[in-house]
């Protein structure tokens, strides 16, 4: 389903101006979610959310997504049914596995009767979820994402693995996560190979010599990983000057990994957000409690090779002036060294 099919399903649902269309309400009636009040689309997330508001609260609807618009590799998640029941797993998991807040109960309704895609209807997290470019206490967000990030890891798994669709759990993996992050590495240089703009020598070499590193150390053991923990995927609240974390969402990347795969991602993201003081906190915050080895920088060059092979596939505006990976990856590498050393007692 490509972005012009998930617009034409969710105009279906939210009629001109917010207006409640049948299959609004039709949906309300089958989740019993009381009567509709208000249906808008909501921002984000491939464009493929809308908020039902009723005299019972507020929920969060879902269309299914073709895994072929993910960033991670596709063939693990077959459909989009399975993208919805990767979600509804990890979004389970963690509600009994921490203290975080998940968006659970999530039902999924793949009836095909009321929507012509399979989608799901879950509870809408309280608190916001913040923008780079606002007037906030960064540091203060950063080490409640990093508190965050600690409760979503202390809870240990038997083995890394994926969740498999056919048995509805993990199956362990006998790949290293450093090697399966070698493996994906691979994947998407040849995802961009044959697009218009592969990867040139330079950029290919620079992946190489970044990859070294995740011989660093043994993996930490597996836990729980989100895959994209960054300010937009968890809400927010504060209270008297202090941020804690009140929701999380979004699972189509969630795997049992390395916990390293997780910190990069925020880190990273804070340098490109222009909010370097939100990635030192974290990672000061999250070094109280876990240590962090050199397999960072091989984490951090597959997350931004993902990030750029999904962005360009899909013509986000991201890269400015940029015409290669190395262009654009080599400075953000730069900042994220810069907030490991500032880390570094």
């Amino acid at each position: 389903m490509g972005a012009a099919d998930r617009d034409l399903v969710l105009r279906e649902f939210v009629g001109p101006d917010g207006a409640i269309t049948g299959a609004a309400a039709a949906v309300a009636a089958r989740f019993r979610l009381g009567q509709v009040r208000r249906v808008a689309t909501l921002p984000g997330a491939g464009d493929r959310n809308a908020l039902i508001t009723t005299e019972a609260g507020s929920w969060v609807l879902r269309l299914g997504l073709d895994p072929s618009t993910l960033g991670g590799p596709s063939s693990r998640l077959p459909t989009a049914l399975d993208v919805l029941r990767n979600e509804r797993f990890f979004a389970g998991a963690i509600t009994r596995t921490s203290s975080l807040r998940s968006p659970w109960p999530y039902e999924i309704d793949d009836n095909r009767d009321l929507l012509p895609v399979p989608y799901a209807v879950m509870p809408r997290l309280p608190g916001l979820t913040l923008w780079w470019s606002e007037g906030r206490d960064w540091g203060a967000v950063g080490t409640a994402l990093a508190e965050a990030a600690l409760d979503l890891h202390r809870e240990s798994w038997p083995a890394a693995g994926y969740w498999d669709p056919r048995t509805n759990d993990i199956t362990p993996s006998q790949v290293d996560p450093a090697d399966a992050c070698r493996v994906l590495v691979g994947d998407l240089i040849e995802r961009t190979a044959v697009t218009s703009e592969p990867l040139d020598g330079g950029s290919r070499d620079w992946i190489a010599d970044c990859l070294v590193h995740l011989d660093a150390d043994a993996a930490s053991g597996p836990c729980l990983v989100h895959g994209d923990l960054v300010i937009g995927n968890v809400c927010m609240g504060e209270d008297q000057g202090r941020w804690s974390v009140t929701g999380i969402f979004d699972f189509e990347n969630a795997r049992i990994g390395d916990p390293e795969e997780d910190v990069v991602v925020h880190l990273w993201w804070a340098c490109y957000g222009g909010r370097p003081e939100a990635a030192v906190s974290f990672l000061r915050r999250y070094r109280q409690e876990r240590s962090v080895s050199r397999r960072i920088y091989g984490y951090l060059v597959a997350s931004l090779l993902g990030n750029w092979e999904y962005g360009r596939r899909m013509g986000f505006p991201w890269y400015g002036r940029s015409r290669t990976f190395r262009d654009w990856a080599a400075p953000l590498y730069t900042d994220f060294e810069r907030v490991v050393s500032a880390t570094v007692d």
